[in-house]
């Protein structure tokens, strides 16, 4: 595992994983962190057509199976900028608001997050109808490390192999943090 800061002598805020040496997932090396590879991949039309319709994806037994692919992979585009925008706001605001306003965009996975430590959290674009999701783990009180970027089309994330993968990265970011006992982003 390898964390990155996303400001000099960052105390609190967003941190950014990439996945070295580990057994589930490897970050293509072609990549600095798994957030550089989910935008650039997500900005591509035919990379997200490909990832609609994949068997992965779950879109055939997913919420949005009704609507054409044309219309789901415009959408993930349009949803793209504005969430850009959030997370550049995050990065920025976090420096100076701390964990509150982090927990105020990021939430926790599912109810069962709140009873272990480090959590799991997420992040939609918008309220309602979101599209895309960032994924990662809070660190201590002042501190969120992202794990990536998925399009979610179903409403489980077991439902979808894609979104499995999502949850099997950040299991293994929360062992690693809790076996190399890091509880804090000082640590890092």
């Amino acid at each position: 595992m390898e964390i990155y800061r996303t400001f000099d002598k960052q105390y609190q805020g967003i941190y950014l994983a990439r996945f070295v040496d580990c057994d589930v997932y490897e970050t293509p090396p072609e990549y600095e962190t798994e957030l550089s590879k989910s935008l650039e991949t997500i900005q591509d039309p035919l990379y997200v057509r490909q990832i609609i319709k994949s068997t992965h994806s779950g879109w055939k037994k997913g919420i949005y199976k009704n609507i054409p692919v044309n219309n789901l992979v415009q959408d993930v585009l349009d949803e793209l900028e504005d969430l850009m925008n959030i997370v550049d706001d995050i990065m920025v605001s976090a420096q100076k608001n701390g964990l509150d306003w982090l927990l105020d965009n990021f939430i926790p996975l599912s109810d069962g997050d709140l009873l272990h430590k480090p959590e799991r959290l997420k992040m939609y674009t918008y309220e309602h109808g979101s599209l895309l999701r960032i994924y990662g783990i809070q660190l201590g009180d002042n501190a969120v490390i992202i794990t990536g970027i998925a399009i979610k089309l179903v409403r489980k994330m077991q439902d979808s192999n894609l979104l499995k993968l999502e949850l099997d990265k950040m299991k293994h970011l929360r062992n690693w943090l809790i076996n190399n006992n890091i509880t804090h982003c000082e640590q890092l």
